[in-house]
């Protein structure tokens, strides 16, 4: 079975911000069956091409949406932009972010696009 790119969707009632009431920003990810390590997640999401990245979440909309479709952790870049220091980046399901001690570690991963 092929792995397919799925966009979390965020209604615009949600959005905080101009960039997302435009949908210049949109949050993917490959499901929670499909993981990597958190430097190989970083390098498959900007091989998916310009804008790609692991995801930086910008908002509190993004963040809880984003996380119901969890069941565990799941790699992001950042947080607002806050990337902990370069560590280990989160999202959990309960909505919380912080960072994973091993980055080793195999999990789901989320990206964003930037147009």
């Amino acid at each position: 079975m092929t792995e397919q790119l799925v966009q979390i969707p965020i209604s615009l009632a949600d959005a905080e911000d101009e960039a997302t009431a435009q949908g210049t920003y949109r949050l993917y990810w490959y499901g929670k069956g499909h993981k990597k390590t958190r430097n190989d997640a970083y390098a498959f999401a900007a091989s998916r091409g310009e804008g790609h990245q692991l995801a930086d979440i910008p908002s509190d909309s993004w963040r809880t949406s984003a996380a119901t479709y969890l069941d565990g952790p799941a790699w992001i870049l950042s947080w607002r932009g806050d990337s902990y220091g370069e560590g280990n980046v989160a999202l959990h399901p309960n909505g919380t972010i912080g960072t994973v001690e091993d980055g080793n570690q195999q999990l789901p991963f989320l990206i964003s696009y930037i147009a």
